[in-house]
């Protein structure tokens, strides 16, 4: 399930229905003469011919194939991790009664103890690893770090979906006044501005830059000898008392 190959995939499933929308319907009713070709009055010549005919349609041999193009894109290593993550966190965010603020130092811990544990688990070599795409295999420390750096990247798309669903719920507080209601409303038209007071994807970004920082700050923590747990809020925390 990773992000990493999804417009690929996106590529692969449009190129499919262009498929089915046009040639489908060709090869489908050539099938179907072939199959009931033992009804009619037809040589055996004319039945290869048909084959023939039915067999252009199909997808060439070099044509990818699902599972294939599945596994190659899938990175089953960061959604280990982001769902470790996301597992973690929804211990601490689970009462439904937090902010965005809440969220972003839930996503920075959670980040620092998967760290932590993968730093463990590679104390005596290589990780061994069984997913159910790639089967069993070794990754190294730096394999799995990059996994936890996608799986991050993640996260911090999951804030950007929080910060939009809190947005939203604001601009509903009160429907009759909302732009979403007023927006087609010749004598009451909405201004552009109005619409990005509601949605300001400014602060999307700056929560966003806001965490970036506060990890590459917390790695720069991570090895120096003063280094303790707890560090990577406590970055996260510095850098907000600023903005």
């Amino acid at each position: 399930m990773a992000i990493n190959g999804v417009g690929h995939n996106y590529d692969y499933l449009g190129t499919t229905t262009n498929y089915i929308r046009g040639e489908a319907t060709v090869r489908e009713a050539i099938s179907k003469m072939v199959k009931q070709s033992a009804n009619l009055s037809i040589s055996d010549a004319g039945r290869n011919m048909l084959r023939e005919m039915a067999s252009k349609f199909e997808p060439d041999s070099d044509y990818t194939n699902v599972r294939e193009l599945t596994i190659q894109n899938t990175n089953e290593v960061a959604w280990e991790h982001y769902t470790a993550m996301r597992d973690i966190s929804s211990l601490t965010l689970k009462d439904r009664n937090y902010n965005v603020e809440d969220v972003m130092k839930s996503i920075m811990d959670t980040y620092e103890t998967r760290y932590n544990e993968i730093v463990k688990e590679h104390e005596n070599g290589d990780r061994e690893v069984s997913y159910e795409l790639t089967g069993k295999r070794s990754l190294t420390l730096d394999e799995d770090l990059a996994g936890l750096d996608e799986a991050f990247k993640m996260r911090l798309a999951n804030l950007e979906g929080y910060i939009t669903c809190q947005q939203t719920n604001k601009a509903f507080e009160n429907a009759d006044s909302s732009w979403y209601f007023r927006r087609n409303s010749p004598q009451n038209e909405v201004k552009t501005q109005d619409k990005a007071q509601m949605f300001d994807t400014k602060y999307q970004k700056t929560a966003v830059s806001i965490m970036e920082q506060a990890k590459e700050k917390f790695l720069v923590a991570f090895k120096s000898i003063n280094y303790k747990q707890g560090t990577a809020t406590s970055k996260l925390s510095d850098i907000m008392k600023k903005c």
